[in-house]
């Protein structure tokens, strides 16, 4: 019976602590200080070279 019990508050805290862990990565829980680091690449957006001039064109076709 005992270790039933026990078994029981181990599921129940290791649900807790699964929920806990998905507030924190989904940034739920910014308001109380709590989350990941944003992830910043500032660095790309600054090394891009007009990106807006890039043309996307059909591939070429096999020749035969």
């Amino acid at each position: 019976m005992n270790s039933k019990l026990m078994l029981r508050n181990v599921v129940y805290v290791l649900a807790v602590a699964n929920l806990l862990y998905w507030l924190w990565n989904d940034g739920s829980l910014r308001f109380l200080g709590l989350g990941p680091k944003p992830v910043q690449e500032s660095h790309r957006l600054e090394n891009q070279v007009d990106p807006e001039l890039l043309q996307i064109k059909p591939a070429a076709s096999e020749a035969r």
